[in-house]
């Protein structure tokens, strides 16, 4: 199935006109027809829902294989099977690849190709899983690394699994249409070597990550405007950190890849991979069979940011090799310390971290907060793009920071009088305050040598205690 204003349809079209005349179709001709087509599908045709590449149908999901037949791989808590009629109707755009044929499941050997940290494995493997729904929200996977750490392998790799394409990697886009227009015709975004990402763009991917609206004008007018809600898998690879901002990090997987232990030509790694494919696919959909048998009992205690994908991917990773456990823990952690970073790139987050450390409670006015930030402030930090010049861009600021800093034990509340409205900043009694892991180096009391990412900073009061 094909939109009817894309190339493709057009070429169906120009092709089924030559079958039956055995002539070239008249440009003009095809313009009217499909224009004509277009509004018989609007006005009086059925309306059925399309779907790209994922779809649902009753508590299962079908999954589009790109073959030339259009045949499908469905999905239940029963199991999954491969089929060639189509149980969801499924449009294609761009470039389309076939997904592999799936045999008998083994996730192992996707890690002669995806290079992450043993610990970070069970995280590649909820991505997948959610990649795969068809509802969302979904983590934005974010691969970091210097150069020669095979961070575009990777990327290239687990679109592969998920939805394959004859340009898997994309550039950066350069604003929210080119972004628009990549997730119209892409059901996984790849986006390769980003160097930065900026506030406008951090927003559309905060949007493509759980669910939001897109505009744009209609081509050749000033007053119709298009709507378009959308919700996409993306990865992320680059050498900077790219989610810097709060609410960005917050949606997304951080890995760190290390460096490669040893390089393998491209000649080499297609012929072994013709024979794990099957295989590591086989192994992803034994992962969404018990995600949809068990998602609606799985319990994992209190839910974080992303609850529905911790829950989604909690059910599922057993069947791939690990353990609900292990993923909770792996994916707390991994908020945790990206909540930290996401903080420590805000030069407002680390001005409001160090009055509350001074002070312990700090409360007033908007513009008396900026006036005692910019009192303390670095030279530089007044011009750094993301600090604020007025109260109510301090305001905007808090309000975005807010769910960090309460992450982190700080706790920004708002009250107001007849005149004023006044903000509060304080310590959360009993507030955990997760920190990236530092490496063994501490002695406790009793003399034992005591890894400090074990460790739990409590703030009570204005005091941080350590629990060891």
């Amino acid at each position: 199935m094909f939109l009817i204003a894309s190339a493709d349809y057009r070429d169906c079209l120009s092709r089924a006109y030559f079958d039956l005349s055995g002539a070239g179709a008249n440009r003009n001709a095809t313009g009217d027809a499909l224009s004509t087509l277009s509004a018989m599908a609007r006005f009086t045709g059925p309306c059925e829902p399309v779907h790209l590449r994922i779809g649902p149908s009753g508590d299962g999901i079908v999954i589009d294989d790109g073959s030339r037949s259009w045949g499908c791989i469905t999905v239940s808590a029963d199991g999954w099977r491969c089929a060639s009629r189509r149980m969801v109707n499924f449009r294609r755009s761009g470039k389309p690849l076939a997904l592999p044929t799936p045999t008998t499941g083994d996730l192992s050997r996707l890690w002669r190709y995806v290079n992450v940290e043993l610990a970070d494995r069970v995280l590649v493997a909820a991505w997948l899983l959610a990649a795969l729904c068809p509802h969302g929200p979904y983590p934005i996977l974010l691969l970091l690394g210097e150069q020669g750490t095979g961070k575009s392998q990777s990327s290239r790799t687990l679109k592969r699994f998920t939805d394959p394409s004859g340009v898997p990697l994309r550039a950066p886009p350069r604003d929210d249409k080119d972004l628009l227009v990549a997730a119209l015709s892409s059901w996984v975004l790849a986006l390769d070597n980003l160097s930065g990402a900026t506030p406008q763009m951090s927003d559309a991917l905060c949007r493509l990550s759980t669910g939001g609206g897109f505009s744009a004008r209609r081509l050749y007018t000033d007053s119709d405007e298009t709507l378009i809600a959308v919700q996409r898998p993306v990865i992320l690879n680059g050498i900077d950190d790219l989610a810097s901002r709060p609410d960005l990090a917050e949606r997304c997987i951080h890995l760190t890849l290390p460096p490669l232990r040893q390089r393998t030509t491209e000649a080499d790694m297609a012929a072994t991979f013709a024979e794990d494919a099957g295989p590591i696919m086989a192994a992803i959909l034994d992962g969404l069979v018990l995600a949809l048998r068990d998602v609606n009992t799985v319990n994992i205690g209190s839910l974080p940011r992303m609850a529905d994908f911790t829950k989604w991917a909690a059910a599922g990773v057993p069947a791939m090799g690990f353990t609900r456990e292990e993923f909770v823990i792996a994916y707390r952690r991994n908020q945790s310390e990206a909540v930290a970073l996401g903080l420590e790139s805000s030069s407002v987050a680390s001005g409001i971290r160090k009055i509350i450390e001074r002070t312990g409670t700090w409360k007033g006015t908007a513009r008396e907060l900026l006036s005692r930030l910019n009192q303390d402030a670095h030279d530089g930090d007044h011009h750094l793009p993301g600090w604020p010049h007025s109260p109510k861009g301090l305001t905007t600021i808090l309000r975005r920071l807010a769910p960090s800093l309460r992450h982190v034990g700080i706790e920004c509340t708002r009250t107001r009088d007849a005149v004023n409205q006044y903000l509060t900043l304080s310590c959360k009694p009993g507030g955990e305050v997760p920190q990236v892991p530092q490496p063994p180096s501490e002695t406790a009391a009793d003399g034992r040598l005591v890894d400090m990412a074990d460790a739990r900073e409590v703030c009570t009061g204005d005091r941080v205690e350590f629990e060891l």
